[in-house]
């Protein structure tokens, strides 16, 4: 349990850790990077990774983010911040039930991950906010680390913070390169 809240802590300081205060609702501009990922690089939202779903709008990890957003429609709020891990701005954009993160390469914008905000919204397999931990053990077997419910596939994580036997958080995050 201590690994996995070492890595949350991790995942969210590197999430914030730009510099930039803006907060708009217009998108701006971003600049590119000369790295890549292998999931970006392909414009992947690969079937052997875990997926949200928003209605008709599959939502993979590494997946080029505009043509989501342009199905997605207008975001209830958003927010970018010059990003340490790579040459642009990092972006969230907030849902009515999820945060969309991304990340800049090459001019464009790639999804880096999902936060599950409210019980309105679940997994494809039905997890949502409130859930068991029965629930999730049976929808995703039984965790790697006893504790850690933290389930990796193809180039994506798919995290549950659990207090008190129910599902607090849910967190899809990309695995990058």
């Amino acid at each position: 349990m201590k690994k996995f809240a070492i890595l949350f802590v991790a995942m969210l300081i590197l999430v914030g850790c730009g510099s930039s205060d803006d907060k708009t609702t217009a998108a701006a501009g971003t600049t590119g990077e000369a790295g890549t990922t292998a999931a970006a690089a392909a414009n992947s939202g690969a079937s052997d990774a875990f997926a949200f779903q928003s209605g008709d709008v599959t939502i993979a990890m590494n997946a080029e983010v505009a043509p989501i957003l342009e199905k997605l429609g207008k975001e209830v709020e958003y927010f970018e911040s010059e990003s340490c891990a790579f040459k642009g701005l990092d972006k969230q954009y907030t849902y009515a039930s999820f945060i969309l993160k991304t990340y800049p390469i090459d001019g464009k914008d790639y999804v880096s991950s999902i936060e599950i905000k409210d019980d309105l919204v679940s997994t494809p397999e039905g997890i949502s906010i409130g859930s068991s931990v029965a629930d999730v053990t049976k929808a995703y077997g039984e965790p790697a680390t006893a504790g850690n419910y933290s389930y990796t596939k193809g180039d994506s994580t798919l995290i549950f913070v659990i207090k008190d036997d129910a599902v607090t958080s849910i967190q899809y995050t990309a695995i990058t390169k």
